[in-house]
């Protein structure tokens, strides 16, 4: 059967718009390209497509357009990266519009209730959430999914703490809540007077004595409900392509934990960020009392943690309220992964003890006293 030029184009422009990328050609065999122009009265040896070739077409299609909905889903979990990228490079992207988002979290938080005032009904989201959400939304503006919670089960436990993010390799908010430490006290302070702060990091959390953490989209804040604002902290590197991954922002070094080699140089114990080993811009005591909120250091912008209610405090606070949420997407995965690492970690440390119990005998048996 053959087709005039005009029900051929017909034909072709038809199954081009139902079937898009595809090269409808190899069905009209020795078919003209759109762009040759013929008679009208000329006639094409083409033949129509049977039900056959239409069918095994549209599988084809399906089994194509299948592929690119698995590959797009690929690159939105590599967006937050790309974004990253191009904002560290300094590179424009015409095609992006920095909008707010709206995060999804998985349960309940202490630190943004569902009934505060202000609270955008439409969204669910609490004001001084968005405002934190605000500063990075590619990047936060996404799902959250909680790691610990003291008021939600987890308690009041720097043990807990560490056990939960160690070795957690993916984006984390860590969140912390507390008064004037009264033990440090000058004067007659509130002790009412609550404070909130916290940290986000893209790195991997890891007992060390050294600092570590290298990615310089890290950054501190503080949540003022008094103003209904939000305070972030940012690197002082942040953007700088020439110095990146430069410094290092993170410090965890429990005083019984892996990574323990008898160091002695006064380092402190605990969680740090910021500052150094012993001097933390903030300083999260093994105790969680007498923690500390420096106003400066040499790795992240000025500003007072506190939010001017550590002045007769001396910037010290004890903590009562702890969460940490994991950021990002692929909470799975990544627990899974985590879990992994301290199988290993603790097989390592087995090991250890093992090489160490038979040293022991040996020394023994060789008649050395311990």
């Amino acid at each position: 059967m053959t087709i005039k030029s005009s029900d051929e184009a017909e034909l072709l422009a038809r199954l081009q718009s139902q079937f898009g990328d595809m090269n409808v050609n190899v069905f009209l065999n020795g078919c003209p390209n759109n762009d040759t122009t013929e008679d009208d009265d000329s006639e094409s040896s083409a033949e129509e497509p049977t039900p056959e070739e239409l069918q095994a077409w549209q599988e084809a299609q399906f089994a194509r357009g299948k592929l690119r909905l698995q590959t797009k889903e690929i690159l939105d979990d590599a967006a937050t990266a790309r974004r990253r990228r191009l904002r560290s490079e300094k590179v424009e992207d015409k095609d992006w519009e920095r909008v707010p988002a709206a995060p999804e979290l998985d349960g309940t938080s202490i630190f943004f209730p569902s009934n505060a005032d202000g609270m955008d009904l439409a969204v669910g989201v609490h004001p001084l959430l968005q405002k934190l959400v605000n500063f990075d939304p590619e990047v936060l503006g996404t799902q959250w999914r909680c790691l610990y919670s003291s008021s939600g089960g987890d308690g009041v436990s720097f043990r807990n703490l560490i056990d939960k993010i160690r070795a957690y390799s993916g984006s984390t908010m860590l969140l912390f809540g507390g008064v004037p430490s009264a033990t440090r006290c000058l004067g007659d302070t509130n002790n009412s007077e609550q404070v909130s702060l916290g940290f986000f990091t893209f790195d991997t959390w890891t007992e060390s004595e050294d600092m570590f953490g290298s990615d310089d989209e890290c950054f501190l804040f503080a949540l003022d409900y008094e103003s209904n604002d939000v305070k972030v902290f940012p690197s002082r590197l942040r953007g700088n392509v020439a110095k990146k991954g430069t410094k290092k922002y993170m410090y965890c070094n429990p005083s019984s934990g892996a990574a323990r080699s008898g160091k002695t140089d006064g380092s402190c114990h605990g969680v740090g960020f910021g500052g150094t080993p012993s001097r933390p811009r903030l300083h999260i005591t093994e105790s969680l009392e007498e923690c500390r909120a420096l106003s400066y250091d040499a790795l992240f912008e000025d500003g007072d943690l506190m939010l001017g209610k550590g002045s007769e405090s001396l910037n010290y606070f004890d903590v009562n309220e702890i969460e940490v949420w994991a950021v990002g997407g692929d909470f799975d995965e990544q627990l899974a992964a985590q879990a992994k690492q301290k199988e290993i970690e603790l097989a390592t440390l087995e090991h250890a003890r093992q090489v160490d119990k038979r040293q022991l005998l040996e020394h023994i048996e060789n008649g050395f006293a311990w």
